[in-house]
């Protein structure tokens, strides 16, 4: 293994091993048999461990500070797999620390030549030899442009794509070996979470995919109330970001703020307002709104900076979550769970549902005891989550990335404002989403969305049928019961297929219907068409006379 390996490579595992042995997880170095890689040095000098007081996530921690920016973004993407680690694990990843020291301004200098084929001193009239701000990946300097507008300028650490080209290869290994020879990795795919890591990880060292996130944003969201700095992009590149400078106060400090005479509360409603129309409205939310990516500005102004992180909700994801707001409001359980099944988070035939109802309700009544203002959404919602993967649910990353922003935003808005409550901000936006779903005109256009998948289906249904025919015929369909089900079970999927025999004939009217009026064919009564109104009208009594037998028989 040593022998495939390049200088540099060698050296990186012979740090990752020494770190590993110095934070006192030699073990995972023997399990990953990377003990052939240590260096001459720690064979003669054994590495003695450090901070043994503290506990193994603590160490986890620290270790993952000291390997640099590749494994800091690893813990920082672990703290989000509350499938993988222990809560432990999880609360004090979600610590690491991303500040570094700063690189020197003639790397700067060079860097922004490089990408621009110009020298710094062209590029803007003026540019500050100190960072404001140092991070693993790069640093922001202030810099005014030939205009004189003020601008913050992010460039790239130098070299940091090599060592983090070094670290994936690394990474990708281990997942490999991890696959083939760790019993307890193949509960879940290595090769497949590294591979995601790595995409991600990429996107964040191209700064022109950040700025095309902050500039929809911008698009988005900027109002009175939300403001996100515009980009320069004659002065940005993959290395290279330049946007506007954000002229404010951090949003948690208070202290600032009040000196500067903003209004606390009126900052945690334009706040709250914000994400609530992220996350409901346009399925678009800044997924790591920490205090310092939030800014006070004068009149009260909110504004978002670091748009590296963006998580998204699809429509259907974001109607679950209306249902699931308006759930927890009424103190339903059985509805929460209809939602989470709907979700696809549940597979309901592999777990124990009345357990699973009674969890759900003894979480329920946990938070629905507490005053509104002591109720954090955002930590039920996620307990919920970490509930539904104690049973081998299955969480999409963008509801683990909402319930972590989510809390975030809770706890910033509870120190502007004590008063603050989510729940009621947030009951217009449900109110709102859930009149709009229920109006004719977007019934109609659900229709309209549901009418090529159900068109498929009719087109594939005779098919469907003759072939299940043809197993009929040869005596190779098999349908099987299990043997503690009564005989009576028979003649209920003879009514069952009958039902379902009319929803398809129900479906069949409707889709023509539609597709007659779409087409406009004639004859008209009243600017209408008439037969496509008839097919409409069929389905109709059809589906009334189905919904009716159906209730009756319930009762019978």
């Amino acid at each position: 293994m040593v022998s495939i390996l390049g200088k540099k490579q060698l050296q990186r595992y012979q740090t990752l091993v020494r770190v590993a042995t110095k934070y006192g997880f030699e073990h995972l170095v023997e399990r990953f048999n990377l003990h052939p890689l240590r260096s001459v040095k720690d064979r003669v000098t054994k590495t003695q461990a450090v901070h043994p007081e503290l506990s193994d996530p603590e160490r986890l921690r620290m270790m993952f500070e000291e390997l640099g920016p590749t494994y800091i973004k690893l813990g920082q993407i672990l703290s989000t797999k509350e499938d993988l680690l222990p809560k432990e694990y999880i609360e004090e990843l979600e610590k690491l620390q991303d500040d570094v020291p700063p690189f020197g301004y003639d790397d700067v200098c060079n860097i922004v030549a490089e990408e621009f084929g110009r020298p710094i001193d062209e590029m803007f009239e003026t540019f500050s030899r100190e960072p404001v701000a140092s991070a693993s990946l790069g640093q922001a300097h202030i810099a005014t442009l030939s205009g004189g507008k003020k601008v913050a300028v992010k460039v790239q650490r130098p070299g940091i794509k090599e060592v983090i080209d070094s670290d994936l290869q690394i990474l990708r290994d281990l997942a490999r070996f991890a696959k083939h020879h760790i019993k307890e990795a193949k509960s879940f795919d290595p090769v497949g979470f590294v591979t995601e890591f790595e995409r991600n990880l990429r996107a964040e060292l191209d700064y022109t995919l950040e700025a095309q996130s902050t500039e929809e944003f911008r698009t988005t969201f900027s109002c009175d109330t939300i403001h996100v700095p515009a980009i320069w992009w004659d002065h940005t590149s993959q290395r290279v970001m330049t946007m506007e400078f954000i002229d404010g106060i951090k949003i948690t400090d208070i202290e600032a703020i009040g000196a500067a005479g903003l209004e606390r509360t009126t900052l945690s409603r334009n706040f709250a307002n914000s994400f609530l129309k992220q996350v409901f409205f346009c399925g678009m939310f800044h997924a790591d709104p920490h205090p310092g990516n939030v800014f006070a500005m004068e009149g009260n102004v909110v504004a978002f900076i670091d748009f590296g992180m963006i998580g998204y909700l699809d429509r259907e994801t974001r109607m679950d979550l209306v249902d699931f707001f308006i759930a927890i409001a009424d103190n339903d359980a059985g509805a929460v769970i209809k939602v989470i099944e709907s979700m696809g988070i549940i597979n309901y035939d592999k777990i124990d549902v009345m357990q699973f109802r009674f969890e759900i309700s003894n979480l329920i009544h946990k938070y629905y005891g507490r005053s509104l203002r002591n109720m954090n959404t955002g930590e039920m919602m996620r307990e919920m989550l970490q509930l539904a993967l104690k049973y081998h649910g299955t969480v999409p990353p963008s509801l683990m990335m909402l319930s972590k922003a989510l809390m975030t935003e809770e706890g910033i808005c509870a120190q502007l404002d004590p008063d603050y409550n989510l729940q009621e901000l947030a009951k217009p936006y449900i109110k709102k989403l859930t009149q709009k779903r229920m109006a004719p005109k977007e019934m109609l256009q659900e229709w309209v969305r549901m009418m090529p998948g159900l068109g498929r289906f009719v087109r594939a249904l005779p098919d469907r049928i003759d072939r299940a025919l043809m197993r009929v015929e040869k005596g190779t369909l098999h349908i099987e019961f299990d043997k503690d089900v009564p005989h009576h079970i028979v003649s209920e999927f003879n009514l069952m297929s009958k039902r379902i025999s009319a929803s398809l004939i129900v479906a069949a009217f409707i889709v023509a219907g539609a597709l007659i009026t779409h087409s406009r064919v004639g004859p008209h009564i009243y600017d209408i068409p008439l037969i496509g109104s008839t097919a409409f009208t069929i389905a109709g009594i059809l589906g009334i006379w189905l919904v009716y037998s159906m209730i009756m028989s319930g009762r019978s």
